[in-house]
């Protein structure tokens, strides 16, 4: 499908649509389309004379979620569908599909009836994500704040069918946001001393938008600014609507657990509790893949490619920031490195050590423009906002876990590990229950073993060992954050038993050998036949695919002479090689 022209002539509007002029037209990269919707305002996709928030389409305070498909061929000449009618009215939509990446996709809306907003660009959406998981990934969702009807418009037509997403917020939960911030003002006894005022996830109505599974808790060693690439043009009670909104899409469109961002700024200075599990833990959200575990992520409701975020945020930011990173004890300025989980929008490659600022931008760990040019330049004044009232030394409860006899253990033994537990001051933690945890193939930690901390604050426990990983001590000290130490690699080194059934057999013909190994994982036999000076060469390397544990396989031989079989498994620093087996082939 052509792209729109680049002429000077006007792009042929829609009925009751406003008009672009060509030089908007020409194929838009993310970039200039981010910047487009910046400079249009980003407003309120509907007009300005139309109040943000209009009457839903559905009854009661929870948010409600549905569909639209769009078949490839809805595409026009000139890059546009028809005016398209959804199912009812709604307030944020986003799309789905495999068409989407590098299409320069915009979508305007209208109330039946009214007037067209401007065109928005839609992001790709691929972005903000967990560090492991499936999970859809739709794009970025676009606040439309009550319309009825849409139009899309793209650079380059999709080449295969799209899915919209809407979701409708409704009334009662839109009123919520004149009531916000009474609801964080009551709420601020609550939260630990030093603690800005954050308005809960009751205050904007997610206990209508539940996680699905339990929060994950890691450790926060940086803060990752993000933005919304949302409407900039909202009131100071629209807010809490546009949160429940994303959290919605994020949880019922991606099929995340729960709200990707920690923590969320509008322009206005206040500041929403984001993902589930408690302001003052080290929740793993879903805001930077690849750093999720290690970071806490903070959203700033508008889109700042080209538009500087207001001085109320930056303000609001810089308070959130001096007080959580301090409070799990670490400080607002300087340097950490951390190492890299990977994933399809990571820039590094797992386990790759990485140096970023303390408080740094989402770009910086990940392929990514966010949080917008305009704001990544102001990062050093919030760095410099986050330093001047940050108190001056951070202290708090921490865990250790080593294994003294090294970190390895044949599979299925027992790997032994230890550690200790102390307050910010050193003094010992006893009589605290420890959690050993693993990071299993889906990412999530789950507890392997138990412990508890002596008067020392010391702890041992042995974890059978069935498989390589990570390890960690997980451990709820009253009165401070969770606390997790650092992650120790720990290796699982094969079983691997291996025989032939016979010594000698006729040349040409073939030895069978049997064996266990474990874990299950190919078997390889090195074939060698010794020469004449008595040295082996080898002839022949065979692989076996095991079957729960067992293999069996019949080796080929060639002419008479004495011959090794080597078996051996693993890779890495994780191998196994089980005894050689020597036999004859001989001509009779």
């Amino acid at each position: 499908m052509a792209p729109p022209a680049r002429s000077h002539a006007r792009l042929a509007p829609a009925e009751g649509a406003t008009t672009l002029s060509a030089v908007s037209a020409r194929p838009l990269t993310r970039r200039r389309a981010l910047a487009l919707g910046a400079a249009a305002g980003l407003s309120s996709l509907l007009a300005r004379s139309t109040p943000s928030f209009a009457r839903p389409s559905v009854r009661g305070a929870d948010p409600r979620s549905f569909g639209l498909d769009i078949e490839a061929g809805a595409f026009g000449a000139d890059g546009r569908t028809a005016a398209l009618r959804a199912p009812r009215r709604f307030d944020l939509l986003g799309l789905r599909g495999d068409g989407l990446h590098g299409r320069g996709i915009e979508v305007r809306v209208r109330r039946h009836g009214g007037a067209w907003s401007r065109w928005v660009p839609v992001g790709p959406g691929r972005d903000h994500r967990p560090d492991t998981g499936s999970g859809a990934h739709a794009s970025d969702p676009v606040w439309a704040g009550g319309a009825d009807e849409l139009q899309l418009r793209a650079a380059r037509a999709p080449g295969s069918a799209l899915r919209l997403h809407f979701v409708t917020v409704p009334a009662a939960a839109k009123r919520r946001g004149a009531r916000a911030a009474r609801a964080a003002r009551a709420h601020a006894s609550q939260l630990p001393a030093g603690a800005p005022t954050i308005i809960p996830r009751a205050a904007w109505g997610g206990d209508a938008v539940r996680p699905r599974a339990t929060p994950e808790v890691g450790d926060v060693q940086i803060a990752f600014v993000h933005h919304t690439v949302t409407a900039n043009d909202y009131g100071p009670g629209d807010s809490a609507g546009i949160v429940l909104g994303i959290a919605k899409y994020h949880r019922d469109v991606n099929g995340w657990n729960d709200l990707g961002y920690n923590f969320l700024v509008d322009k206005y200075g206040q500041i929403f509790e984001g993902r589930a599990g408690g302001v003052d833990q080290a929740i793993v959200g879903a805001q930077a893949q690849g750093w999720n575990s290690h970071s806490t992520g903070i959203a700033n409701l508008g889109t700042f490619q080209d538009i500087p975020e207001t001085d109320a945020a930056l303000d609001a930011m810089a308070r959130l920031i001096a007080w959580k990173l301090p409070f799990h004890g670490v400080p607002v300025n300087g340097q950490v490195v951390v190492r890299s989980a990977g994933g399809a929008s990571n820039r590094y490659r797992a386990g790759t050590d990485v140096t970023f600022e303390r408080i740094s931008g989402h770009r910086d760990g990940c392929s990514t423009e966010c949080p917008g040019n305009a704001l990544y330049a102001q990062l050093p004044e919030l760095r410099t906002r986050a330093a001047r009232i940050a108190p001056a030394g951070a202290a708090r409860a921490r865990a250790t876990l080593e294994a003294p006899g090294g970190a390895e253990a044949a599979y299925g033994a027992p790997l032994a590990i230890s550690g200790a537990v102390a307050l910010g001051d050193g003094s010992p933690v006893a009589g605290q229950a420890v959690s050993i945890q693993k990071r299993g193939r889906s990412g999530r930690w789950v507890t392997v073993a138990r412990a508890q901390t002596d008067a020392q604050g010391l702890w041992t426990a042995q974890v059978t060992w069935r498989a390589s990983g990570q390890l960690r001590a997980h451990v709820k000290v009253p009165g401070t954050p969770t606390v997790v130490s650092a992650a120790l690699d720990a290796t699982c080194l094969p079983v691997l038993e291996a025989a032939v059934t016979t010594r000698r057999v006729r040349q040409w013909r073939r030895v069978p050998i049997t064996g266990t190994v474990r874990p299950i994982a190919p078997v390889t036999v090195k074939v060698e036949r010794r020469g004449s000076d008595g040295r082996y060469r080898k002839v022949d390397t065979v692989t076996i695919k095991p079957r729960q544990g067992r293999f069996r396989a019949s080796i080929p031989l060639g002419r008479a002479g004495l011959y090794r079989l080597t078996p051996t498994t693993g890779r890495g620093g994780a191998t196994a090689r089980a005894a050689s087996q020597f036999v004859r082939a001989v001509r009779r």
